[in-house]
């Protein structure tokens, strides 16, 4: 065992995503008061938070994952880890994340981070083995950006502003596409050859001589979730939530088109299994053009600084850890 096999195991790579989730809800709660004292908080509850979370997933996963080739590779398959150490770092982690927060924001901020690690293990152990499990993990994210908002707000109470539960409805379909689109074509081989109930396989999403096949129903679902984020763009324009200056109209136009371009390349009507990294290089861009609309649509409540924050430092933490683990611009796995 390695640090290296560690830090796979927890696909340390992408921890730094997580922590945007509660990074917004708190802007949208406070905007420029948000100082980096909370900002450093969350970080290190996010982080912690994310490598529970997938590891557990890992561990869950574990049976299925020995079924496939595809993922043999991956260090509980490979025996590079072990179960029992892995249940040991969920155990750390968990055990760093709750302290952290009854120690920086109290009881009843605790309670409410206590939910959302429950959604989230609710997913966990129903993922492969329900159909629409993923909507556990969408109302995760959702559940964490609000309780960004919590601990942003003088009171740490439940009094959450309006807009913060508009940022929570984006992450909801963010997760949603990220989790059952992305990840469930990513994962396609691996969950037929081991028997798990996923909603691309529930929506007809099939192998034809090593190609996947897509079908109506399921290209209408992926096209739903994402206007379901864009509607979430416009809402808090509508109901007088933020009013956008020109140049982040422009802005976000160009990143919604950016994403837009960017959507044929995850789905279109058939796809080589060769291309999973292709898939990688795309779902990545995605959700860092996501973060950035979040960000872009704050710019007035919480500045040019956090705004930048939101893109860049998902994508700095990515680029680095992954050559640091991976020794490629692209995790292996």
């Amino acid at each position: 065992m390695t640090a290296r096999a560690i830090l796979r195991l927890a696909r340390f790579h992408a921890a730094g995503a997580v922590w945007i989730v509660p990074v917004v809800g708190a802007l949208g709660q406070s905007g420029a008061a948000v100082g980096p004292m909370l900002l450093l908080q969350l970080l290190l509850v996010s982080v912690s938070t994310y490598v529970l979370g997938v590891v557990m997933n890992e561990i869950v996963d574990v049976e299925y994952d020995r079924r496939s080739a595809f993922v043999s590779s991956k260090p509980l398959v490979s025996g590079e880890v072990s179960v029992t150490t892995a249940k040991w770092l969920c155990f750390l982690v968990f055990l760093i994340s709750t302290v952290s927060v009854l120690v920086f924001w109290g009881l009843l901020p605790l309670f409410f981070y206590m939910l959302t690690v429950g959604v989230g293990a609710m997913y966990n152990l129903a993922g492969k083995k329900l159909y629409g499990a993923d909507a556990f993990m969408a109302l995760w994210a959702s559940l964490f950006c609000i309780f960004g908002a919590v601990v942003a707000s003088p009171s740490k109470g439940l009094s959450v502003e309006p807009l913060v539960y508009v940022l929570a409805a984006m992450w909801f379909f963010r997760l949603m596409f990220s989790n059952s689109v992305s990840g469930g074509i990513k994962d396609l081989e691996s969950d037929i050859a081991g028997g798990a109930k996923t909603i691309p396989l529930a929506l007809g999403v099939h192998l034809e001589g090593g190609r996947i096949s897509y079908t109506g129903i399921w290209w209408l679902y992926e096209i739903g979730l994402e206007m379901g984020f864009a509607l979430s763009i416009l809402l808090p324009l509508y109901l007088g939530m933020l009013a956008y200056e020109p140049m982040q109209t422009l802005l976000i136009l160009i990143f919604v088109g950016i994403m837009a371009v960017t959507l044929p390349f995850i789905s279109p009507n058939t796809m080589e299994s060769a291309s999973r990294d292709r898939i990688k290089k795309f779902t990545y861009l995605r959700e860092a053009l996501g973060f950035g609309i979040m960000g872009l649509m704050l710019l007035d409540r919480a500045g040019w600084e956090r705004a930048i924050l939101i893109l860049i430092v998902p994508l700095l933490w990515f680029a680095v850890w992954t050559r640091v683990i991976y020794g490629s611009r692209l995790p292996t796995i």
